[in-house]
């Protein structure tokens, strides 16, 4: 896919036609006419002749017929609007949905085995775009085979909804405040159901009390990640609760519950929360429960009776634990190296 236009209110790319990709079925769609044109003069035309032409003329028409589509994909930002203009040889498809409601963004593929010319077996690999927006099918963009091409589009879109999301957010919200969307991240469905007991956790399920209002009785660290093979997004949650318990679960799965058993993950735990009290006034009532929407972005959440408040800063400024903050991050760091080793031991 190639950019065609980019302006702060309107994105649109196309996938284009490969002209050379068209070479094979018309060179098959070729021998197909040219040989039935002199079966038919030399009064050759028999039923296996018949078969084999049509079998040839199917698949030269069937791999025409996929190398001929391109499409447009628009984001308007002003019509919030997300539409996608699809050419084939049969005509024109479109599909749209409003820009507001996209949820998710993500970089999908599928494979295809292959026999090479040496007789050994490879795979193929294809890309493509998925659109989620709630109430919605999912949508998805023409596959390629262009991996870096798509891969390029989806930084570009992200990086679009992201300063549409900053441009309506920035007038309201605190500089310290978690902004990501979580647009675009790899998650499973165990993850959604685990983040959403987290937020619905009570201070008695924590070991704490709802009778004091400020007091924090648990954390939850998110730290934005980047696949370097597929460029595609993902992050790392942890918490630490008063009682001492600790998780650690990444969005695309692999997580490790009721780490509190391990003594050192249960010292660390209290020490977050111990850190989290001090740092309690710096932090801002949060309107939402985003994700990192970029790498290297962690956010804090402080769980208290009287409300859930957070900062966000990046990894960088975090490795150093010259604060409160880094002082947390390392410890979350201690959580995650022990459930780690779990993971490996399994």
């Amino acid at each position: 896919m190639q950019i065609v236009s980019q302006t702060t209110s309107e994105l649109r790319l196309q996938s284009v036609v490969e002209r050379q990709r068209l070479m094979l079925p018309i060179g098959l769609l070729s021998v197909v006419v040219v040989g039935l044109g002199l079966a038919i003069l030399a009064g050759a035309v028999n039923i296996p002749l018949l078969f084999i032409v049509g079998l040839f003329g199917f698949l030269g028409g069937t791999m025409l017929n996929d190398e001929c589509k391109s499409e447009v994909l628009t984001l308007d930002r002003g019509a919030d609007q997300l539409r996608c203009d699809r050419k084939t040889l049969w005509g024109t498809q479109q599909w749209q949905l409003p820009l507001s409601t996209l949820q998710d963004v993500s970089v999908v593929t599928r494979q295809r085995r292959r026999q090479k010319a040496n007789g050994n077996e490879g795979t193929q690999w294809f890309y493509s775009l998925q659109f989620v927006a709630p109430g919605q099918a999912p949508q998805t963009l023409l596959y390629s085979h262009d991996g870096d091409s798509v891969n390029a589009a989806y930084r570009t879109i992200h990086d679009f909804l992201r300063t549409t999301h900053s441009a309506t957010s920035a007038t309201n919200a605190p500089s310290n405040l978690p902004s990501g969307q979580g647009i675009g991240l790899v998650m499973t469905s165990d993850y959604e159901r685990w983040r959403q007991e987290i937020f619905t956790r009570s201070p008695e399920q924590a070991g704490g009390t709802s009778d004091e209002r400020d007091r924090v009785y648990g954390v939850l660290m998110d730290m934005g990640m980047l696949d370097s093979s597929t460029s595609q997004l993902w992050a790392i949650s942890m918490t630490a609760w008063l009682s001492g318990e600790a998780s650690f679960f990444p969005t695309p799965g692999g997580a490790v519950i009721g780490l509190g058993s391990e003594p050192q993950v249960a010292e660390a735990a209290q020490t977050i929360l111990q850190l989290a009290q001090t740092v309690l006034p710096n932090a801002s009532p949060l309107p939402d429960q985003a994700l990192p929407d970029q790498p290297d972005l962690v956010q804090f959440w402080l769980f208290t009776p009287g409300g859930v408040y957070g900062v966000a800063d990046m990894l960088q400024r975090l490795r150093v634990p010259s604060n409160d903050w880094g002082q947390m991050f390392q410890q979350f760091s201690l959580i995650r190296q022990v459930a780690e080793r779990q993971l490996d031991q399994r």
